[in-house]
Order: C-alpha cells, then sequence, then structure tokens
C-alpha cells in the first residue's frame, strides 16, 4: 500500500476523452517535460508498464512504440519497437533503454535532416550508445545507406558525422555536352563553414572545375547565408565549327565564372544583401550548369544595406555591370534616407519624405546614327517632402488631402522644382446576398466595391534637364501617380490629373462556411485636366484629355481553375494595346495546365503553353513551349518526364527543340540521375 501513495506521488495519472486516435479513453503519464500517453497502464513496484498506442512527448521530439517500461524509482525508461522524431532527426528502433546519462539502441536505423527538399544517408546499426552529456556515442556493427544502396560498413563514431559531408550528384546526357557527371560536394570544416569543390566532366566539351564555398549560420539575433561558386573550363568542343554564335560574339575556348549570393542579417534592423555574377561568357551558365540560371533570369550584381529604425530606414545601394552582355543599361550607386510617415504634435497631420543621393551611368541611342549609343554620367540629389491629413468623413468613407514637393538639384550646376497638391478619396462599402449559387457550390456571396479617385496638380519646372537621363521610358504598365515615386524629372511639366477607379471584389462562402474569393476586377482612368504637352515624346504631342483605360481582372470558378487578364485600351482609336492574359487549370496534386497569350499595340507577341501531370508523388510528365504570335512559328519546346528511384534518386528524361539556336543543335535529348543533396 505504501509502495502505491508512492507511485501515486512520483507519477500522475489524468484521463482523458479522445486524445489518442480513436480511443475514447486514455492515460497520461508526467515525468517532468516528457508525456506519456497511452491506452492500458499495469503497475507492479517499481515498474509502470503502458501499452496500446503509446505517446512519447517533450518540447524536444515525438514518438510513438508498442508497449513501455517506466521504473519510478531510477526514471528509466525501456521501449519496444519506437519510432522517434526531432528536428534534427529520426531513430527508429526494435528495443531503446534511455537513461538521464544515455540512450542505448537495439537494432536500430538512424537519420538526420539536412533541410527542405534534401535527404541524407542513414545508418543502420546492431547497437548503438549515445552519451546524452557528451553529446557523443558509437555504433556497432553499423553500414551507411542511400535508400537501399549500402556505402560504408565499418565501425563508425556517431556525433556529427552525418553533417560532416554534404554532396550532390547529377549524371546524364545531352547532344550537345555528350556523357556529363555533375558533382558538387563540401566538407563542413568549421561549425557552420563548408567547403568544397565543383568537378564536372563532359565526353564532348570537357572538363570544368573550381572551389565552393558555403556559410549557413542562424543565431538568435545574427543569420548569415553565403554560396560562392568559382569555375573553370577549357571547351575542346568544335565550337559551332567557327568559334562564335549568330551575332558574331567570339565564343572563347577557355571561360570563367563566379557566382556569388550572400544575404546578412544582424537582429531586426540591419539587412545586407548582395549578388555577384562575373563570367567571361554570358552563356557559361546556360552551355554548362544545365539550369543554373532557371531559378533567376536577372543577371544582375548587386549590394545593398538597409537600416531599419524606428522613424527612419537608411538604404546604400549599388549596381554594377561587370559583364559586357548583362542587358541593364544603368549603373546606380545610391543613399536613401527615407522617413516614415510622423505625426505632428497630435494634430492628425503627418509629415513623411527621403533624400537620395545618386550617381547614375547609362547609355542612350544617338539621335544622328540610331546603331550607336552614347555613355551619359550624371549626378543629382533627389530630396521630397510632404505632408497628408487622414479623415475619416463617415463608416467607410475615407479623405486625405496632400502636399509635397520635390527638389532635384543636377551635380552639373542645375536645380528644378515641383510642387504637388492632390487628395486621395476612398470609399469602401458592401452587399451580402444570400441567393444560392449551384455552379460555385455556394449558399451566399458578398461584393466589396471600392471606389477612389485621387487628384495630383504638379507646378511646371520651367526647362528640361540638360541630359535627359531620367526621361520616362515606354512601357505598358500603370503609370506611377505620386511624385515621390517619380524618376523622369526632365519631361515633367505642370500636370493636373484627375484618376478615378472602381475596385471590386467578389466572395462565396460554400455550405461548409468556408469563404474564398471568386473574382475581382478593377478599372483605371486618367483624365488629363491640363493638357500641355508631353516631353516624353519626341514629337512633343499634345496629351490627351483622357488617358489609356486600364482593365485588371481575375476569376476564379473552381478552386483549380484561375483566370487572369490585363489590357490597356486606346480610348481615341478605340483599339487595343495591350492584353496580357493567364489561364491555369489545378487539379490539386493531380495536373496543372497553364495558357498565357500577349498582345502588344495591334499585334499577337506571343503563346505560352506549360503542362504537368503528377502519376503519383514522385513522378511527372512536363511540357513548356513558346511560340511567336506574329508568325505562328515554334520557338521552344521543352518535354520532360521526371521519377524517383529508391527514395534518393530523381531519374529525368528530356527532349528541347528549338526553332533556331546560336550554339547548340535545335534538337536535344538528354536524360539525367540527380542524387538528392544530402
Amino acid at each position: 500500500m505504501e509502495a502505491l501513495k508512492k507511485s501515486v506521488i512520483l507519477i500522475y495519472f489524468s484521463y482523458f476523452l479522445a486524445a489518442f486516435g480513436d480511443n475514447s479513453q486514455g492515460i497520461r503519464i508526467d515525468i517532468g517535460s516528457i508525456k506519456i500517453g497511452a491506452n492500458h497502464l499495469i503497475f507492479k513496484d517499481p515498474l509502470v508498464h503502458v501499452s496500446g498506442k503509446v505517446c512519447i512527448t517533450s518540447n524536444d521530439f515525438y514518438g510513438r512504440c508498442k508497449a513501455l517500461d517506466y521504473d519510478i524509482h531510477s526514471k528509466n525508461i525501456h521501449a519496444h519497437d519506437i519510432n522517434i522524431a526531432t528536428n534534427r532527426g529520426y531513430a527508429s528502433a526494435k528495443e531503446a533503454y534511455i537513461t538521464q546519462e544515455q540512450i542505448v539502441l537495439e537494432d536500430a536505423d538512424i537519420g538526420l535532416n539536412a533541410g527542405t527538399g534534401s535527404i541524407i544517408p542513414h545508418m543502420e546499426t546492431k547497437r548503438m550508445i549515445y552519451d546524452c552529456q557528451r553529446r557523443k556515442g558509437t555504433a556497432q556493427l553499423a553500414s551507411l545507406k542511400i535508400g537501399n544502396i549500402p556505402l560504408v560498413a565499418p565501425p563508425i563514431t556517431v556525433g556529427d558525422w552525418i553533417r560532416s559531408v554534404d554532396m550532390h550528384l547529377n549524371v546524364g546526357h545531352t547532344s550537345k555536352l555528350g556523357g556529363y557527371f555533375h558533382n558538387e560536394i563540401l566538407y563542413n570544416i568549421y561549425k557552420d563553414f563548408r567547403l568544397g569543390a565543383l568537378l564536372n566532366a563532359y565526353t564532348k566539351r570537357g572538363v570544368l572545375m573550381g572551389p565552393v564555398i558555403k556559410v549557413d549560420s542562424e543565431g538568435e539575433s545574427i543569420k548569415s547565408h553565403l554560396n560562392l561558386q568559382i569555375g573553370h573550363i577549357a571547351d575542346r568542343g568544335d565550337r559551332n565549327n567557327r568559334g562564335e554564335d549568330v551575332d558574331g560574339t567570339s565564343i572563347e575556348k577557355k571561360r570563367w565564372f563566379i557566382d556569388a549570393k550572400q544575404n546578412h542579417h544582424f537582429g531586426q534592423n540591419i539587412d545586407v544583401l548582395s549578388n555577384l555574377l562575373w563570367a567571361s561568357d554570358g552563356k557559361i551558365m546556360d552551355d554548362f550548369r544545365l539550369g543554373g540560371t532557371e531559378d533567376s533570369d536577372i543577371r544582375d550584381s548587386f549590394g545593398e544595406l538597409d537600416y531599419r529604425g524606428e522613424k527612419d530606414l537608411l538604404t546604400l545601394f549599388t549596381r554594377v555591370k561587370m559583364n559586357r552582355y548583362q542587358d541593364f543599361s544603368q549603373q546606380i550607386p545610391s543613399i536613401r534616407l527615407e522617413r516614415f510617415p510622423q505625426e505632428i504634435f497630435d494634430s492628425g497631420i503627418y509629415y513623411f519624405g527621403h533624400i537620395d543621393f545618386t550617381r547614375q551611368k547609362s547609355t542612350k541611342k544617338k539621335l544622328t546614327i540610331s546603331e550607336q549609343q552614347e555613355a551619359i554620367e550624371l549626378s543629382w540629389i533627389d530630396n521630397y517632402w510632404g505632408i497628408n491629413r487622414p479623415i475619416e468623413l463617415d463608416n467607410g468613407i475615407y479623405f486625405t488631402p496632400l502636399s509635397g514637393g520635390k527638389w532635384v538639384h543636377y551635380c552639373e550646376g542645375q536645380d528644378q522644382f515641383l510642387g504637388e497638391i492632390g487628395f486621395d478619396s476612398d470609399i469602401n462599402f458592401y452587399a451580402l446576398y444570400p441567393e444560392s449559387i449551384l455552379w460555385l457550390k455556394a449558399k451566399e456571396w458578398k461584393h466589396i466595391i471600392r471606389p477612389t479617385i485621387k487628384y495630383r496638380y504638379f507646378s511646371p519646372i520651367g526647362k528640361y534637364g540638360k541630359n535627359g537621363i531620367d526621361r520616362q521610358p515606354k512601357n505598358d504598365f500603370f503609370p506611377v501617380l505620386e511624385l515621390a515615386e517619380m524618376r523622369n524629372m526632365d519631361n515633367l511639366l505642370g500636370q493636373s490629373i484627375l484618376r478615378l477607379g472602381l475596385e471590386n471584389d467578389f466572395f462565396a462562402k460554400s455550405e461548409k462556411n468556408k469563404i474564398r474569393q471568386i473574382a475581382s476586377l478593377d478599372f483605371y482612368q486618367d483624365l488629363n485636366l491640363k493638357r500641355c504637352h508631353d516631353a516624353s515624346d519626341r514629337q512633343c504631342q499634345m496629351k490627351k484629355l483622357l488617358s489609356d483605360f486600364y482593365i485588371f481582372s481575375e476569376l476564379n470558378p473552381r478552386r483549380w481553375l484561375n483566370l487572369r487578364l490585363y489590357s490597356r485600351l486606346d480610348w481615341e482609336h478605340f483599339s487595343i494595346r495591350t492584353i496580357n492574359a493567364e489561364t491555369n487549370f489545378l487539379s490539386g496534386d493531380l495536373w496543372e495546365l497553364g495558357l498565357r497569350k500577349k498582345f502588344v499595340r495591334h499585334h499577337s507577341d506571343q503563346f505560352g503553353i506549360n503542362f504537368c501531370f503528377r502519376f503519383d508523388e514522385v513522378s511527372r510528365l512536363g511540357l513548356e513551349a513558346q511560340i511567336d504570335g506574329k508568325s505562328g512559328k515554334l520557338l521552344a519546346t521543352k518535354i520532360s518526364y521526371t521519377m524517383r528511384w529508391d527514395s534518393v534518386w530523381d531519374v529525368k528524361l528530356f527532349c528541347k527543340i528549338k526553332n533556331h539556336s546560336s550554339r547548340d543543335s535545335r534538337f536535344q535529348p538528354g536524360f539525367s540521375i540527380n542524387l538528392i543533396d544530402w
């Protein structure tokens, strides 16, 4: 009886409903931070035996086992057929003996996680003894495996063994490279610092190699990520039998590239970002890295430092053009200090603004010889300050008058000033319709409508800038109305613009009370109340009273169907200037289909098709195609089939078909076998 009282003191039993699976009643045992739940309990001093869907949880791990014995005196645990998962890894064993000093696993399978989308070799061992204090252990009769493929089978010292090596392996064949072998292997030199090498071999082209450095450090206040790759190849291919591409650009035999990406975060206030891409040949990444630029097609080299204070944001930014093939035309080192909106003496009036120093290098076509370009360099200080007064006139009706001014000082001696006055007005109201819509499977729907009115008056600047470096480019995007965000000071004359907009959102509620957005429809129109000459046009034509009419729409009649449309209409000629249409079919995880079409000024510019069909979780069929809208010719097509083999290998069969090609054949079949990162 005394032993029973002692066990009640040491162990807390609580009966609760529906806590484990389908059980109607269960048992919970609290052992410090460890909680054990089960269906059945048998107590025989000093052992507590629990069975029936046993769950073990703590702050660090979660586990299940068939049965468990707990010694209330020594606090030791003996588990049978146990599976444990943590943030860093997993373990399963026939028998587990857990004490405060060590963990012993019998007939165990152990592995650690290496991040999202990655796996690492797992270890099978007859017996593993792990020291909880030293966080080290030894495994007896152990072997490393990738899937079911054994790697090594000597005795292994267990500690950080599985984190010491990272490897990415890819083999395959393409028509332009022949058989190829990609290998990137890194060793954990110190803590989060990894050093390794690229080693790529191509039967038709030679060997590409170079060092790799990776840093992934995440602490409480500092997060740092760095990925640096350097590669060199002495191409022994025929290089199209003439050593140059279709544009006449020379294709060098020896080529280099440096690709570096880094970001550092210091607390909540400082971010440091940079991207560097240098290459002796602009297409070396496409030619040899096989998808190395798929995640980003912006070939840019820049650096940025952001410091966020309570009231201000300081940004240092620079962009450099390191390669002749980089297609951006501006190099901009810039220093910008921005003040967030701040209230003035509890008056309800807010002030805000920024100061920006920029030095810009650009190129533009010569007026006399259009084939040639001339370089322009210019420095200026851009200073904008404004005030506004948000006012709520009624429930859902907001009116915000504002005023501001921009002063631009060109370091060559020219000054420009623009004043701004205006207002923003927004109205929000909605309507509920209880009528059911069968084809939407909705029992009721809601319509939210927001009429918007914006007015801006800009004072004239007198004359244009000397070099016209900031002229507004012609594009199909919705024009900026806020003076603070405008950079085209050289062609901003006195303007009086009234922007009218109508935004609509539609929501549906299903029988299960789930709400989703089914449609949106937005209209915008500018009225040029002061019809001055448009300095951005070389012909200096008079501005029209009505600007182009902009329409943004999206329709989601089903969860698997999404329709988007952006269009720009010319009121004067009653014609369509631009239409961008996109259709996406998504059927859960089974298949996807996307259709894209773009019209620019009466001409169909391009069609796009992308299709993906998933046979199961690890195998899929893909199709991507681009079609020239003007000629109707096929620009490029890629057909691929991807499957997973033995849980760790991605096998991909693909074929690329191009209408024309500068460096490689039009028909490019190939395959690759890719070891998932570990």
